[in-house]
């Protein structure tokens, strides 16, 4: 198999080209809700196999066709077989655009870790991430595409690039209301958006404990918002709301392919998220990822190690 380096100053689109990891890694950890240790296998996969995942022998795609429920977390399953709090991962190989993946679980939850997508983006560039000569699915829309629930809204409009604007209103005196756009871009949702951490609000604690939620949450896998103060200092700023982008990259990577679309994300959250990825999967235009687009100057990796950092 021939793998090959990004390079973005010849080929304006060869971010649109498939990829996969390059070499297995491991990681392990505690589930937030469930409070239970769980392994995670990431490992390569073939082109055109999509992220998967599998527990035991039973194995399914990260769609959204297999959600389950949204409640607290994206839980996603088949037959009787289900995985809770999948959206951090999924996130840090959308945000890093790794298209191909298989995802072994021991365990019915995905580890917290450190309550963001940074380790998972860690152990992804400690695999290395390596690019196939075939293009991606691409997601690209015809007309508007628009979701309402409650106060919550999805807008996605045609768009040769994608973009994201997150909007999120918190009637609390820490937050309030915060906007952020981001685009197709690694290096950023590397350094600003995968180290935001799950957040929840001090009254909210005792409530989530009632309903058997947050077991596994700590000081150190959590950020906890108190009316005067955070429970310890921002990693990046904005952070409640850089953890709501952090997830609708993780829950929209459920519509099955590489959004080209200008969304807008009003009060979002992993219901509307997940639904959203629905819509955008059923409104998307014919893919061309089944054509290979050709390489002016190929250069096959050998130190799998650096690939990501020649393309970002």
């Amino acid at each position: 198999m021939t793998f090959h380096r990004l390079d973005y100053d010849i080929h304006p689109h060869e971010k649109y080209f498939q990829t996969t990891l390059c070499n297995r890694i491991e990681r392990a950890g505690v589930g937030i809700h469930s409070g239970t240790n769980s392994v995670v296998h990431l490992s390569p996969a073939p082109a055109n196999s999509g992220i998967r995942f599998k527990v035991g022998s039973t194995e399914f795609a990260a769609s959204h066709e297999n959600v389950l429920h949204t409640d607290r977390a994206t839980c996603i399953g088949v037959d009787g077989v289900y995985l809770s709090t999948v959206e951090h991962i999924l996130s840090a190989l959308n945000g890093l655009n790794v298209t191909n993946a298989l995802i072994e679980v021991q365990g019915s939850e995905l580890p917290i870790l450190d309550g963001s997508a940074g380790p998972w983006v860690e152990a992804i560039m400690e695999s290395g991430i390596c690019q196939y000569e075939i293009t991606s699915k691409l997601i690209r829309l015809a007309e508007t595409v628009v979701l309402k629930r409650g106060d919550s809204y999805l807008v996605a409009t045609p768009a040769e690039e994608f973009s994201l604007t997150c909007i999120t209103h918190f009637d609390h005196p820490m937050l309030g209301t915060q906007v952020e756009t981001v685009y197709d871009d690694a290096e950023t949702y590397r350094t600003q958006i995968a180290p935001a951490r799950t957040f929840g609000f001090q009254e909210e604690v005792e409530k989530l404990l009632s309903q058997g939620l947050a077991l596994g949450g700590n000081f150190d896998n959590a950020l906890i918002v108190y009316q005067d103060r955070f429970s310890s200092d921002l990693r990046v700023r904005n952070e409640c709301l850089h953890h709501k982008i952090l997830d609708l990259f993780g829950d929209l990577s459920l519509a099955g392919g590489r959004i080209i679309a200008s969304i807008t994300a009003i009060r979002p959250g992993h219901k509307i998220n997940t639904e959203f990825a629905g819509l955008l999967a059923k409104n998307a235009l014919p893919s061309i990822s089944e054509f290979e687009m050709p390489l002016d100057r190929e250069q096959e990796v050998t130190d799998t190690q650096g690939v990501l950092h020649a393309g970002y």
